[in-house]
């Protein structure tokens, strides 16, 4: 990389720090959560003439890309230090519920429809249509919960547990894609199994390497935070790399290291614990993540919106109704009312970069057409905007919302009625 090139990132980096703390202000400031803004300055330098100034060279597009991944993992990671452990205990039902059935319906309608009303396209493109219309992106949820102070709410719990369970369809589905796009076969998919063995493994003999040098460096006095913080970001890329190379996906890794981190720190000071978790939140929100926003709105093409407006509206349709309706399905068996449902329904069909790994994957390997590429994308960003709106306005208009009842008062009323 020569001195120009350095020159060029260095320049470009504070400016979409800018743009992004700017705008994000300027939500916050109306009402509107901060994310909005940050997605928003993204499809600013998505303007073609912005972005060739973003972007001048393959250099800075991998330097960016880098930046985008760094974010995602440290927020999952910071989402999986910070969440109460014991909500997500409470809600594991609700969670596998709701995981299952929103990723089955959307897949089931968006197959359908192509299978339907585009035949020419084949099984094929109905296949991965489905599939990319399944997932829901746990980053962006993680940062929507942060900024409406609702990460430790039974909602909050919901949607991150039930979103991290949705990763482990995406990387399933993407091994499928990524088989077949190699013209592989679909034997090669055993190998998942072991892998998630293997990682479990490792993560285990790593949380027990790490707790005892936590505990080691808080009984033997080190005052400075920064030698902790350290031993984090090692634990957290390791395992985020590890997931990676064992085809997990990086998000998995990023959010258990955070579960793990949270239990290694019951034997340490609460000092101690509070200076690690102040000094990742600092560095993540701070600096990591407007670049992970920033890149969803970078890519984002406007053209997109107007290539077929007639199928991106149907895709649309069928990614929401399929999310919110499928959530809204296991009422009869969750304890959690309709509304309530309703509204971890949006959280589920908040797509992010999610939707767009599978969509960018397939259209490289010629698995879809650009017109459908085109619409996954669009409808990946849309669905992302919108979240934090209703969200913000149902926590508003509904006091209480994000605290429904407990796992022991559902089972409680349960009783009574049986009584």
């Amino acid at each position: 990389m020569g001195v120009n090139h350095v020159v060029h990132i260095l320049a470009v980096a504070p400016v979409i720090l800018i743009v992004a703390f700017v705008l994000g202000e300027l939500c916050k400031k109306v009402g509107i959560p901060p994310v909005i803004g940050q997605i928003l300055g993204g499809m600013l330098f998505g303007i073609p003439s912005f972005q060739h100034m973003i972007l001048a060279d393959e250099s800075s597009v991998s330097i960016l890309n880098f930046l985008s991944d760094l974010g995602i993992v440290f927020l999952l990671f910071l989402a999986g230090l910070e969440i109460d452990i014991e909500k997500i205990k409470e809600t594991s039902r609700d969670s596998v519920l709701i995981s299952f059935s929103s990723a089955l319906l959307p897949f089931l309608l968006g197959f359908t429809f192509v299978q339907v009303f585009f035949p020419q396209y084949g099984f094929l493109v109905a296949l991965v249509f489905g599939g990319a219309l399944m997932v829901t992106s746990e980053g962006t949820k993680v940062k929507v919960l942060m900024d409406l102070k609702s990460l430790n709410t039974r909602l909050g719990a919901v949607m991150i547990a039930a979103g991290a369970i949705d990763d482990i369809f995406e990387v399933l589905f993407l091994s499928v894609v990524v088989v077949m796009a190699h013209e592989g076969t679909l034997s090669e998919l055993v190998r998942i199994p072991l892998e998630l063995v293997v990682f479990t493994v490792v993560a285990f003999l790593s949380f027990k390497i790490i707790s005892k040098a936590l505990r080691y460096m808080d009984k033997n006095g080190s005052k400075d935070e920064t030698e902790l913080f350290s031993m984090v970001v090692i634990f957290v890329l390791a395992l985020a790399a590890l997931s990676e190379a064992l085809q997990i996906g990086y998000l998995i890794g990023a959010i258990i290291a955070g579960f793990l981190l949270q239990v290694s720190m019951k034997g340490i000071s609460r000092q101690h614990k509070r200076d690690m978790i102040k000094v990742t939140k600092l560095i993540t929100l701070s600096f990591v993540v407007p670049f992970f926003f920033a890149n969803v709105g970078l890519n984002f093409d406007l053209t997109a919106l107007f290539s077929n407006v007639g199928l991106l509206l149907v895709t649309l349709g069928i990614a929401s109704v399929g999310k919110i309706v499928g959530t809204i399905m296991v009422k009869p068996l969750s304890i959690l009312n309709l509304k309530q449902l309703y509204y971890v329904g949006w959280g589920m069909n908040s797509r992010g970069a999610a939707e767009l790994v599978i969509a960018l994957i397939a259209v490289r390997y010629r698995l879809i057409p650009l017109e459908v590429f085109s619409a996954l994308v669009a409808v990946s960003l849309i669905t992302t905007l919108v979240f934090p709106l209703v969200l913000a306005r149902g926590i508003r208009g509904n006091p209480g919302l994000m605290d429904g009842p407990s796992a022991k008062h559902g089972v409680d009323r349960r009783i009574r009625k049986v009584k």
